[in-house]
């Protein structure tokens, strides 16, 4: 069997999974934003970065790291989610 260095080939083909299913995910809703035709604003924005987010915290998790491994990274994370969350615009 092919060497995948200290992960096992089910971590691999599940990472594998993630990914492809989040890239489904982000060109289905590039693609509803598009048939909506309002572009690329704030909210399109936040949708988006949100499910990049998620993505990479499920990738992490399937990848196969230990809870110290990726402790940091998850909370770079959830402080990327707070911002893109409590983002907002001024109306004025």
């Amino acid at each position: 069997p092919p060497d995948y260095g200290a992960r096992s080939a089910l971590e691999l083909y599940l990472s594998l999974a993630v990914l492809g299913f989040g890239l489904i995910i982000l060109v289905l809703q590039m693609a509803v934003m598009v048939k909506l035709g309002k572009g690329w604003g704030p909210n399109a924005i936040r949708i988006s970065g949100l499910t990049l987010v998620v993505i990479c915290g499920v990738f992490l998790i399937t990848a196969g790291y230990s809870q110290d491994q990726i402790a940091p990274m998850i909370g770079l994370l959830g402080t990327i989610a707070g911002y893109l969350l409590g983002k907002s615009e001024r109306e004025g």
